[in-house]
């Protein structure tokens, strides 16, 4: 049989040996985990890697460890998976397109819903809230330099991310910020320098929330998304429901390598089309974010 060319098709199996491996990094769990002998989930492997050019683990006394390529293969590994399972309907988070936005739905593990819906950034200028006019502005003004003098009104609100092999690295919380409003400061401030999905709430809350970095923050860009979400505040880890909008910006660090900077607005002032607004409590008046600055 003849060595796999790098022009071979790459299987779900194999997304999945990949994936399952680099969360265990063990053969037999992974083989475990996936109802498949040892050698299948090594066939797998081997068969991605000369697919790709590239080793995906070292194997040093029966020990795996991902490579460079490797950490950095997962995300989009992860990605695709999900994206079958949603097509599949064996995921709780459903995506959908129309004219060329999205729209998200999640359901978490006791029957939360959360919401997302994708909006033209032209909404802005003609009936958007004020921190968010200003933050469009600023971002232009400054050509996405994100320590450009320009930013400085706006980046008290900002949460700024850096991308690395293992996810998103947060760098920067505002002390105005609605992640610092929500959660308090201490816990904002303790969440810097860690990985978004360090929260642990899962893969497919994690894609409802932080779907949408990946374009922006290699394309550059901007984009809204009005979003229903349930989130523990500082006092509390029960969930509260909470609406807001969110604007993703594409920026540049000094360095030149890519920014990610996050405005989250919390607001009554959203539209989300397939969602139930019966029972939805309205954001407490001292968390609104409807001022102008």
């Amino acid at each position: 049989m003849s060595k796999l060319t790098r022009n071979a098709n790459v299987s779900v199996d194999m997304l999945r040996a990949f994936v399952t491996l680099a969360e265990c990094l063990n053969l037999t769990r992974a083989s475990e985990t996936l109802k498949v002998t040892r050698q299948t989930v090594r066939r797998h492997i081997t068969d991605l890697e000369e697919i790709k050019g590239e080793k995906l683990f070292t194997l040093h006394r029966h020990e795996y460890s991902l490579t460079q390529f490797g950490a950095e293969s997962i995300p989009e590994a992860k990605s695709i998976l999900r994206q079958i399972e949603g097509w599949s309907g064996s995921t709780n988070l459903a995506r959908r397109s129309a004219k060329f936005l999205e729209s998200a739905e999640y359901t978490d593990s006791d029957g939360r819903r959360f919401y997302s819906q994708q909006h033209s950034i032209s909404t802005i200028a003609i009936n958007g809230l004020p921190i968010m006019k200003a933050a469009l502005a600023a971002w232009g003004n400054a050509q996405t330099q994100i320590e450009d003098p320009a930013m400085e009104v706006i980046r008290p609100y900002l949460v700024v991310y850096r991308k690395s092999a293992g996810g998103w690295i947060c760098v920067e919380i505002g002390e105005k910020s609605a992640y610092a409003k929500w959660f308090g400061w201490a816990w904002s401030k303790s969440a810097i320098g860690r990985l978004s999905q360090e929260d642990n709430a899962g893969d497919d809350y994690n894609d409802f929330i932080a779907g949408a970095y990946a374009r922006i923050y290699s394309e550059g860009g901007v984009r809204l998304d009005h979003i229903y979400a349930h989130l523990p505040r500082e006092s509390s880890d029960d969930p509260v429901p909470v609406t807001f909008q969110r604007m993703l910006m594409g920026c540049v660090f000094p360095d030149e390598t890519p920014a990610l900077a996050v405005l989250v607005l919390m607001t009554n002032q959203f539209e989300i089309n397939d969602m139930e607004n019966n029972d939805l409590k309205p954001v407490p008046e001292n968390l609104l974010m409807d001022f102008e600055i």
